[in-house]
């Protein structure tokens, strides 16, 4: 999978169909959200990377990864003065997008349990 697609597809997912990290996935969210932080090089393969050996334990959300992948037909790519400044807008957007999901669902947990 081509990291471009694989960022655009992980972060369609976060966004679109939240149904698909089940409680396991939620849980581990935040060493996602860690391992993109403390990430040493903002490449795309780096930060692609990381969120593939993050889904590969989490089997739902590794699938709605690769069929969003697959329907993405073109991911234009950057120019690499753009890229970093690109990766930054990516990491927030991707990072906002898993605050928002985790707080969703340890919220609904919480009404679950009460």
């Amino acid at each position: 999978m081509e990291p471009d697609k694989l960022i655009q597809a992980f972060t369609q997912v976060v966004e679109e169909q939240d149904y698909v990290f089940d409680h396991v996935a939620i849980e581990d969210i935040s060493s996602l959200r860690k391992t993109l932080a403390d990430l040493n090089q903002h490449t795309t393969e780096s930060f692609a990377e990381a969120i593939r050996l993050w889904y590969i334990n989490h089997e739902s959300v590794r699938d709605a990864v690769l069929i969003t992948e697959r329907e993405i037909t073109k991911v234009e790519k950057t120019n690499p003065v753009t890229q970093e400044i690109t990766l930054t807008n990516q990491y927030r957007v991707i990072d906002e997008g898993l605050q928002k999901l985790e707080d969703k669902k340890r919220g609904e947990e919480g009404e679950k349990s009460n």
